[in-house]
């Protein structure tokens, strides 16, 4: 079976499982006439388990820690430690019904190469203003296989969500389903706390940056050398790309361009570096982590990059 994972779930599976699949969501559940979700709430991001997002015959089967806010009932449910349920499930499959799945599994294949080839011109790009995308690439290539990544923005940790694959649990910690934006800092310094010894990368939109930069204040005196990395596109993008598709303008979407964040990291007793170009991602990533306090690379984002949105937001 095909398995995508959601959210915080992100490393449960390791991408190189021959069933991990993360490219093809909306053909894998789309068309998928039993579904198993697993300690996952059937909530706005996953249209309350209604079409188009599932089909209004696809069975659903429950494994969760309660019956809370399922939304549509169940075929079937285990409630209780997911765990244990799972292995009970596993030890109780027999693979039968596989070889009929084959054809759609290859075609579920073929959508994810087809949607990571269509990244791979922007992971390339060497435009600047910088594209996201290829921000992203460049801290994926960078990154130590164990490094946790925080996520805290809009539209740039959508990027990273799409582009970074962590191997392990707990290696990708979004800001949750509705986007609490400043919640970044705070995850990051608990996550250097308890791995010392491991990369910790802070992604941040320059407007979630707003609502807690300050806390480097915090992070300077804990002595927690966590590296953030801003994409600064002096916009709020999940609201202006959104509103001029659907109202032909944009209202209150735009933040000052070019803002020196990394000025008030250094002020805070912290490592600052701006970036305004390809070439010098990797070489400020390497000066940031190795300077032992917590460290900014500000980089200046084109603001007409959109995230690649399978829908309008409603």
């Amino acid at each position: 079976m095909p398995v995508y994972l959601n959210g915080l779930g992100r490393g449960c599976l390791p991408p190189d499982h021959p069933s991990f699949r993360s490219r093809s969501r909306s053909v894998g559940l789309g068309e998928a006439d039993l579904v198993v979700v697993v300690g996952v709430p059937l909530d706005f991001r996953l249209n309350f388990g209604q079409p188009p997002v599932m089909r209004d015959d696809a069975q659903i089967i429950y494994v969760d820690c309660d019956d809370f806010r399922k939304h549509r009932p169940g075929a079937a449910a285990l409630y209780g430690d997911i765990a244990t349920s799972l292995a009970a499930l596993a030890e109780s499959g027999d693979g039968a019904g596989a070889g009929r799945r084959s054809g759609w599994l290859e075609r579920l294949a073929e959508k994810e190469k087809s949607s990571r080839e269509r990244d791979r011109a922007l992971a390339e790009s060497d435009a600047v203003p910088i594209h996201p995308a290829r921000l992203i690439a460049e801290l994926d290539r960078f990154l130590d296989r164990d490094a946790i990544v925080v996520g805290d923005g809009g539209d740039f940790v959508s990027f990273a969500g799409r582009m970074i694959e962590r191997p392990g649990p707990g290696q990708f910690i979004d800001p949750g389903p509705f986007g609490c934006l400043g919640s970044g800092p705070g995850y990051a310094l608990a996550a250097k706390l308890a791995h010392p010894d491991r990369q910790v990368l802070l992604l941040s939109g320059d407007g979630a940056f707003g609502f807690s930069g300050m806390e480097f204040d915090t992070l300077v005196r804990q002595q927690a050398p966590i590296v953030c990395v801003i994409g600064n596109n002096g916009i709020w993008a999940t609201e202006k790309h959104p509103m001029r598709q659907m109202l032909g303008t944009a209202i209150a979407a735009d933040l000052r361009p070019g803002t020196r964040y990394d000025k008030v990291v250094e002020a805070l007793g912290g490592h600052g570096e701006l970036v305004e170009r390809p070439e010098q991602i990797r070489p400020a990533l390497e000066r940031a982590f190795k300077a032992g306090v917590p460290a900014c690379v500000n980089v200046l984002t084109d603001p007409e990059a959109e995230y690649p949105r399978s829908s309008v937001l409603m």
